[in-house]
């Protein structure tokens, strides 16, 4: 799990390169969606640090300059990272898309508390049938 501070510039080391089919060419594809209200958000996040352990990749939470993730403090992600070809995609089923790299969670800090959604419930009557 990667722990991401809420407002700040994040950068996370992910053992990307090993996966990878030209980590220090290509381009990545972060998306992020929130576990509660389940919105994605999919954006090319800066690489920095190419090594044969890790790739770094930085990016914004709730400020700064793009690549900015608008994200719900206190609450838990899920993330893809696809390695890609151009610099400017964020479909992950474009043609560009060389693959899925990593698959994992996330954590935003913040000050708030959680806010826990209700979602609508399904029918309340479940009807049991009997064939004699």
């Amino acid at each position: 799990m990667i722990k991401l501070k809420h407002q700040q510039n994040n950068t996370v080391y992910l053992s990307l390169e090993e996966n990878s089919t030209n980590a220090y060419d290509n381009y990545y594809l972060l998306i992020f969606t929130n576990l509660q209200t389940r919105i994605s958000e999919a954006k090319v996040v800066t690489k920095g640090d190419v090594n044969v352990r890790s790739v770094a990749l930085a990016f914004n939470v709730n400020t700064g300059a793009e690549p900015k993730y608008t994200m719900q403090e206190m609450s838990f992600f899920s993330y893809n990272v696809y390695e890609q070809t151009d610099a400017e995609n964020v479909d992950p089923l474009d043609a560009s898309v060389l693959g899925l790299r990593e698959v994992g969670k996330a954590w935003v800090s913040g000050t708030s508390e959680v806010v826990y959604v209700k979602q609508a419930e399904a029918n309340n009557t479940n009807s049991v049938y009997l064939k004699v």
